[in-house]
Protein backbone atom coordinates (compact mmCIF):
# COMPACT_ATOMS: atom_id res chain seq x y z
CA UNK A 1 0.00 0.00 0.00
CA UNK A 2 1.23 3.63 -0.35
CA UNK A 3 2.10 6.25 2.27
CA UNK A 4 -0.46 8.65 1.29
CA UNK A 5 -3.91 8.34 -0.50
CA UNK A 6 -5.93 10.76 -1.57
CA UNK A 7 -9.32 9.36 -1.89
CA UNK A 8 -12.03 11.08 -3.55
CA UNK A 9 -15.73 10.49 -2.56
CA UNK A 10 -18.67 10.78 -4.36
CA UNK A 11 -20.85 9.83 -7.29
CA UNK A 12 -19.96 11.62 -10.93
CA UNK A 13 -23.74 11.12 -11.85
CA UNK A 14 -25.03 13.13 -8.59
CA UNK A 15 -24.03 16.78 -9.85
CA UNK A 16 -22.16 18.37 -7.02
CA UNK A 17 -22.10 15.08 -5.08
CA UNK A 18 -19.09 14.71 -7.73
CA UNK A 19 -16.85 16.90 -5.73
CA UNK A 20 -14.63 14.58 -4.38
CA UNK A 21 -13.52 12.50 -7.68
CA UNK A 22 -13.66 16.05 -9.45
CA UNK A 23 -10.69 17.11 -6.85
CA UNK A 24 -8.43 13.56 -7.83
CA UNK A 25 -8.89 14.64 -11.66
CA UNK A 26 -7.66 17.92 -11.03
CA UNK A 27 -4.86 17.12 -8.78
CA UNK A 28 -3.45 14.63 -11.18
CA UNK A 29 -0.03 16.44 -11.98
CA UNK A 30 0.16 19.00 -8.84
CA UNK A 31 0.95 16.43 -5.96
CA UNK A 32 3.92 13.85 -6.21
CA UNK A 33 3.31 11.11 -8.16
CA UNK A 34 4.08 8.54 -5.19
CA UNK A 35 0.89 9.73 -3.59
CA UNK A 36 -2.28 7.20 -5.02
CA UNK A 37 -5.38 9.05 -5.67
CA UNK A 38 -8.31 6.74 -5.22
CA UNK A 39 -11.59 6.88 -6.47
CA UNK A 40 -14.83 5.87 -4.07
CA UNK A 41 -18.32 5.72 -4.13
CA UNK A 42 -18.12 5.95 -0.68
CA UNK A 43 -18.80 2.12 0.17
CA UNK A 44 -17.46 1.75 4.02
CA UNK A 45 -15.53 -1.67 3.01
CA UNK A 46 -14.12 -0.11 -0.23
CA UNK A 47 -12.81 3.04 2.54
CA UNK A 48 -11.13 1.07 4.68
CA UNK A 49 -9.36 -0.96 2.40
CA UNK A 50 -7.98 2.25 0.82
CA UNK A 51 -6.56 4.03 3.85
CA UNK A 52 -5.51 0.65 5.52
CA UNK A 53 -1.75 0.42 5.94
CA UNK A 54 -1.56 4.39 5.01
CA UNK A 55 0.25 6.79 6.61
CA UNK A 56 -1.86 9.55 5.82
CA UNK A 57 -5.45 9.40 4.18
CA UNK A 58 -6.70 12.46 3.24
CA UNK A 59 -10.52 12.14 2.12
CA UNK A 60 -12.53 14.47 0.16
CA UNK A 61 -16.07 14.14 0.02
CA UNK A 62 -19.21 16.49 -0.34
CA UNK A 63 -20.79 17.14 3.31
CA UNK A 64 -24.53 18.13 4.40
CA UNK A 65 -24.27 19.83 7.12
CA UNK A 66 -26.23 23.21 7.14
CA UNK A 67 -22.94 25.28 6.22
CA UNK A 68 -22.84 27.35 3.87
CA UNK A 69 -22.76 25.45 0.09
CA UNK A 70 -19.10 26.00 -0.96
CA UNK A 71 -17.56 26.08 1.97
CA UNK A 72 -14.14 23.81 2.70
CA UNK A 73 -13.78 22.26 5.85
CA UNK A 74 -10.56 20.62 6.72
CA UNK A 75 -10.93 17.92 9.85
CA UNK A 76 -8.23 15.66 11.49
CA UNK A 77 -10.19 12.70 11.12
CA UNK A 78 -8.96 10.13 13.31
CA UNK A 79 -10.90 11.79 16.53
CA UNK A 80 -14.45 11.23 14.39
CA UNK A 81 -16.29 13.46 12.47
CA UNK A 82 -18.70 16.20 13.32
CA UNK A 83 -22.15 14.77 14.26
CA UNK A 84 -23.53 17.93 11.72
CA UNK A 85 -21.55 16.57 9.02
CA UNK A 86 -23.81 13.85 6.46
CA UNK A 87 -22.46 12.98 3.73
CA UNK A 88 -24.70 13.29 0.32
CA UNK A 89 -27.21 11.19 -0.04
CA UNK A 90 -26.09 8.75 -2.28
CA UNK A 91 -23.79 6.91 0.08
CA UNK A 92 -25.28 3.77 1.51
CA UNK A 93 -23.04 4.69 4.77
CA UNK A 94 -21.20 7.90 4.84
CA UNK A 95 -17.77 8.88 5.50
CA UNK A 96 -18.36 9.32 9.17
CA UNK A 97 -19.44 5.44 9.54
CA UNK A 98 -16.59 4.25 7.93
CA UNK A 99 -14.38 6.76 10.32
CA UNK A 100 -16.06 5.31 13.38
CA UNK A 101 -16.17 1.37 11.72
CA UNK A 102 -12.32 2.13 10.97
CA UNK A 103 -11.74 3.35 14.54
CA UNK A 104 -13.68 0.25 16.22
CA UNK A 105 -11.82 -2.36 14.45
CA UNK A 106 -8.17 -1.14 14.45
CA UNK A 107 -8.21 0.05 10.47
CA UNK A 108 -7.16 3.62 10.61
CA UNK A 109 -4.40 5.31 9.13
CA UNK A 110 -1.82 6.94 11.33
CA UNK A 111 -2.86 10.22 10.10
CA UNK A 112 -6.70 10.72 8.12
CA UNK A 113 -7.37 14.24 7.16
CA UNK A 114 -10.64 14.60 5.54
CA UNK A 115 -11.78 17.91 3.64
CA UNK A 116 -15.31 18.15 3.80
CA UNK A 117 -17.00 20.31 1.60
CA UNK A 118 -20.46 21.60 1.74
CA UNK A 119 -22.98 21.09 -0.94
CA UNK A 120 -26.62 22.43 -0.81
CA UNK A 121 -28.49 19.26 -2.41
CA UNK A 122 -27.64 16.85 -4.68
CA UNK A 123 -29.21 16.42 -8.15
CA UNK A 124 -28.60 14.03 -11.02
CA UNK A 125 -26.09 15.60 -13.25
CA UNK A 126 -22.71 14.92 -14.37
CA UNK A 127 -21.54 18.64 -13.35
CA UNK A 128 -20.61 20.54 -10.61
CA UNK A 129 -22.37 23.82 -9.78
CA UNK A 130 -20.38 26.81 -10.36
CA UNK A 131 -20.04 27.40 -6.02
CA UNK A 132 -19.09 23.32 -5.89
CA UNK A 133 -16.84 24.04 -9.38
CA UNK A 134 -14.80 26.68 -7.48
CA UNK A 135 -14.81 25.30 -4.03
CA UNK A 136 -13.59 21.77 -5.50
CA UNK A 137 -10.40 24.42 -6.84
CA UNK A 138 -9.75 26.00 -3.65
CA UNK A 139 -9.55 22.02 -2.19
CA UNK A 140 -7.51 20.81 -4.57
CA UNK A 141 -5.17 24.15 -4.06
CA UNK A 142 -5.14 23.08 0.28
CA UNK A 143 -4.51 19.59 -0.54
CA UNK A 144 -1.79 20.50 -2.87
CA UNK A 145 0.34 23.01 -0.99
CA UNK A 146 -0.35 20.21 2.25
CA UNK A 147 1.22 17.49 0.73
CA UNK A 148 3.96 19.40 -1.34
Amino acid sequence: MADIAVIGVGNRMMGDDAVGPAVLDRLVGRVDPGIVLIESVGDATHLLESWRDTTLAVVVDAVVSGGVPGSVQRIDGTDGLPSTWRSASTHLVGVAEAVDLGAAIGVLPHELVVYGIEIGSVQPGVHLSPVIDAAADEAVEKIAKELA
